[in-house]
């Protein structure tokens, strides 16, 4: 190699038909009437094969010398230069549709047919791809993704103050690539993506703001009986801490859901905070809340304006459709309306807390029995021995015992004779229980 210079490239005119200048070690420069192309000509197999470097001047004498060893070398290796140049076309081809915006989209599509996820869910996992991932990685292919850059992505995320958001995420694209290995598109060891990546520190636990004083409790109490707003929304504000049920799981309730013969209210698992997995899984029972006389009365009342189907609390917006239910902000805006701040006081979500804290205070009720009302405690925590019936009927007590509290609160009447019946209410957990028992209720 190194038999042709740069004059004699320049000077070489084309002619009639195309020729060939050699340079030597398999580097020839083909002359054609409309230019100059680099090629480099070797044998495979007893073949006579030859391979392209590029056009003259774009590809210069000394980088067509470089390219001409490059595929010399990959000869001297066993490798066919023509092979080796078509499975990196088809890798090349293969990229263009390996981009993380592609695989993931992939992976979300087969998810959300995989595990039945709801229309809501699927539309709020790739909103935070679409929000915080595909502008800056999403036109990359997965290969050329580095640690560093999802690291970067997960902290600004982390930094705006969103780190169950960023937790989540973070989750997302562990999905996506786990997806590009199981399809081929990405061999295991280059998946760097897992539930340490970007040293995201656990979420911290959320917790809400809540009225634990029970004079306060009752004014609050007051000033819901006086809510001058929509009545739907009203009754969703005397439900609220007299269910203790979660704020989304009581604005999606509807009329179907309601046993006013039994006084139940059959919350099914698509509207509890539950996995999505579990959510469709036919096995997962519905949660069964006792309704006290209170919460049948309210329920009535509104039921000329939303019943007898659908959603119960619908949404009062001018331009919404019947079918659609409250918004999730409904609540917490009506709180504020009363003069509450739902960022220290009260929020809707905190008339748990209340609950749960009050009840054992001064109803003196077991934890494991308020858990379950909650929805905390599954089945299996409480011990395969222990009778959901039973259990049944000691929460259908609390809460109407709870029930009766809340109107002595609303009314100011003392707390002193609730802490003095603590020693008669409830019955042992264990003990059986033929049915409902009857609530007493305290003298004015």
């Amino acid at each position: 190699m190194g038999q042709l210079t740069e004059l004699q490239i320049k000077a070489a005119n084309p002619r009639g038909n195309e020729y060939l200048l050699s340079d030597g070690e398999g580097l020839y420069l083909r002359v054609r009437p409309n230019g100059k192309v680099w090629i480099y000509r070797y044998k495979q197999a007893g073949k006579q094969a030859k391979l392209s470097l590029g056009a003259y001047p774009v590809v210069g004498l000394a980088l067509a010398r470089k390219k001409a060893r490059e595929e010399g070398e990959k000869r001297a290796g066993g490798i066919d230069p023509r092979e080796s140049r078509r499975d990196q076309a088809e890798r090349d081809r293969a990229a263009k549709l390996n981009t993380f915006e592609l695989m993931a989209r992939a992976w979300h599509a087969q998810a959300q047919k995989d595990r039945e996820w709801s229309l809501n869910y699927a539309e709020k996992v790739m909103r935070h791809l679409e929000l915080h991932i595909f502008p800056w990685l999403g036109s990359l292919t997965m290969e050329a993704i580095k640690p560093t850059e999802l690291v970067r992505c997960l902290h600004r995320i982390k930094e705006r103050g969103n780190l169950e958001t960023a937790q989540r995420v973070r989750e997302v694209v562990q999905h996506a690539f786990q997806y590009a290995v199981d399809v081929g598109a990405l061999e295991p060891a280059k998946n760097f993506v897992n539930s340490r990546t970007g040293g995201l520190p656990p979420p911290r636990a959320r917790h809400y703001p809540a009225i634990t004083d029970p004079g306060k409790l009752g004014q609050l109490l007051r000033d819901i009986r006086g809510y001058n707003g929509h009545v739907i929304t009203r009754a969703a504000l005397q439900l609220s801490p007299m269910l203790f049920q979660r704020p989304g799981q009581l604005r999606l309730a509807d009329w179907e859901d309601i046993d006013f013969e039994k006084a139940l209210w059959r919350c099914p698992p698509e509207k509890m905070k539950l996995r999505e997995w579990m959510k469709r899984d036919i096995r997962t029972p519905a949660h069964v809340v006792p309704l006290p006389t209170q919460a049948i009365d309210i329920l009535r009342d509104i039921f000329p304006l939303t019943g007898p189907a659908g959603p119960i609390f619908k949404s009062m917006a001018k331009r919404s459709e019947a079918s659609r239910y409250m918004s999730d902000n409904t609540l917490n805006s009506a709180l504020r309306t009363l003069g509450y701040d739902t960022r220290e006081q009260i929020t809707g979500h905190g008339f748990r807390a209340t609950a749960r804290t009050l009840i054992r205070e001064l109803l003196g009720w077991d934890r494991d029995v308020i858990e379950r009302h909650l929805a905390h405690v599954s089945d299996e925590e409480l011990g395969g021995s222990y009778d959901r019936a039973t259990f049944l009927a000691q929460r259908r007590e609390m809460v109407q015992l709870w029930a009766n509290l809340l109107d002595d609160l609303a009314e100011e009447k003392s707390v002193t004779p609730w802490i003095e019946l603590r020693g008669l209410t409830p019955k042992p957990r264990h003990e059986p229980l033929g049915g409902p028992a009857e609530a007493p209720r305290l003298a004015a």
